[in-house]
């Protein structure tokens, strides 16, 4: 990982983004280009502006003059924005950096710079003084100078490149009160987490994921997948996916399983969609909301049989005999048996010589090694119970999706393991996209990706604390689940 330069004394924290959306601008080549002035900004220009208000929102020059703000209100550095209760802002700097703000928020343009032409003296410090925000980053620290992005606070100084978080800060015991508040307005499903496709309910052993993009990361009991990744468990392990929409997933050690397609709207799941790949070994499954409301939108395949789904409980698995008789999980492909298991419900299965064929509760099929015709059997043979530690049948553990993606805040100890709630002030962070890493002085850097959340204590020496989930403060905030963000123009 690139070193980084800290940013300020060890009695704060610095946060330093690293981006997944969008590659580092070199020095001499801008491919992305927003209109903006060819040199710095000069005294008295605009630096931005607002693009939505609602409510009352009032902005305070460096001046000290006040003008109540509506949509098109010019920005300019040293600018205060004071959104008032049951009001938000969306603001838009000119090298597309946005930012959404939350009723009672308190937020200060420090300084500004940005030069197209000179990408090393760009220069963005801004501030939050109370409340919150979501911030979408622009051009300015994904080009020539990696500490030219700055979000200031009491606890901490963010700097980001090329990122899109989230950031709350509470007083005392302000954010419990706040999550409690809102619990009854939050929607099933948070806007500004809803790419993540499943949570890791239950794990034994290892799981890694890798990503779309080649990258690979550990996965812990409650951590985000999206689709893409291929999640693979250790050898004598297993893990337990709660998707979205409650299909339950069991992923016996050395199985393999690819994310292959998802995407969920609670709001209509007939148009949704759900495509996994098994890779190596097993997976028994239960279908959930999408499969219920559309079935043929659900699809698990291996490179020789696709299984379709018509609401239902299975386990598919792909095995070798072993020299003592049993059976081992090894690669999908046509020298390995596949085996389809049917325990409620029913599916076509077809293989990749075009043969289908209807299996049912009870019934089972097989693809023999080198053999694409469906064999059809009455009964089955209960295969993976002669696998050692295949883990849970997924009907059998909870549907619990919505506990495992947000992060009570009375939970939250500090890393020293006393509570957190009642000290002077907080900031919880929740990454939306990309990866961020988080530095307390002289403690070990934490990295934070996205569907993950972390807690930073103000005025004491503690390592910031990585929470898998986001915060419930930030995942029930509805005010920053989803904002008119737009995205970046590219140059022509």
């Amino acid at each position: 990982m690139t070193s980084f330069r800290p940013l300020i004394t060890a009695s704060v924290a610095t946060i330093v983004g690293i981006s997944s959306m969008f590659a580092a601008l070199p020095v001499q080549a801008q491919s992305m280009s927003p209109a903006a002035p060819a040199s710095v900004v000069p005294q008295g220009q605009s630096v931005g502006t607002i693009k939505v208000v609602t409510g009352l929102v009032n902005l305070q020059s460096a001046a000290g003059k006040s003008r109540f703000a509506a949509a098109g209100s010019a920005l300019y550095k040293g600018d205060v924005i004071n959104t008032q209760a049951k009001s938000t802002a969306v603001l838009e700097f000119i090298d597309s950096t946005q930012v959404a703000l939350r009723p009672g928020s308190r937020f200060v343009v420090e300084n500004y710079e940005y030069q197209p032409e000179q990408p090393i003296a760009d220069k963005a410090e801004f501030k939050l003084v109370k409340g919150g925000l979501r911030t979408l980053t622009g051009l300015i620290g994904k080009r020539g100078n990696a500490d030219a992005f700055s979000m200031k606070s009491e606890t901490a100084t963010i700097g980001i490149r090329g990122t899109d978080f989230t950031a709350r800060i509470c007083k005392g015991d302000e954010c419990n009160r706040l999550a409690s508040a809102e619990s009854d307005k939050a929607t099933s499903t948070n806007a500004s987490m809803a790419d993540v496709a499943g949570r890791v309910s239950q794990l034994t052993g290892e799981l890694t994921a890798i990503d779309s993009k080649g990258k690979s990361r550990a996965v812990q009991k409650g951590s985000a997948v999206f689709a893409g990744d291929e999640v693979r468990v250790s050898d004598g392990g297993f893990a337990v996916l709660v998707m979205a929409d409650s299909s339950r997933l069991t992923l016996p050690g050395g199985s393999n399983l690819q994310v292959a397609a998802y995407r969920y709207a609670p709001a209509s799941p007939d148009t949704s969609v759900a495509s996994f790949k098994l890779l190596k070994g097993a997976v028994r499954a239960v279908t959930g909301a999408i499969g219920k409301a559309e079935p043929k939108n659900v699809k698990f395949f291996t490179e020789t049989a696709t299984v379709g789904i018509r609401g239902t409980a299975f386990d598919m698995s792909c095995t070798a005999a072993d020299s003592g008789g049993g059976v081992v999980l090894v690669q999908c492909s046509s020298g390995a048996q596949f085996t389809l298991e049917m325990r409620d419900g029913s599916v076509q299965l077809t293989s990749s010589n075009g043969s289908n064929q209807i299996v049912g509760t009870g019934q089972s099929a097989l693809l023999l090694p080198g053999n694409l015709n469906i064999q059809l059997q009455n009964g089955v043979p209960n295969l993976l119970n002669r696998v050692p530690n295949t883990g849970p049948l997924p009907e059998q553990t909870p549907s619990n999706f919505e506990t495992l993606s947000a992060t009570p805040i009375h939970q939250i100890n500090r890393p020293d393991g006393t509570p957190q709630a009642g000290e002077s002030a907080q900031l919880f962070v929740a990454v939306n996209d990309g990866t961020i890493i988080i530095t307390n002085g002289q403690q070990p850097p934490l990295m934070v990706n996205r569907g993950e959340g972390a807690f930073v204590q103000t005025f004491t020496n503690l390592p910031p604390q990585l929470l898998v989930a986001p915060p419930d403060v930030i995942v029930r905030d509805n005010t920053l689940s989803s904002p008119p963000f737009s995205a970046p123009k590219c140059a022509p």
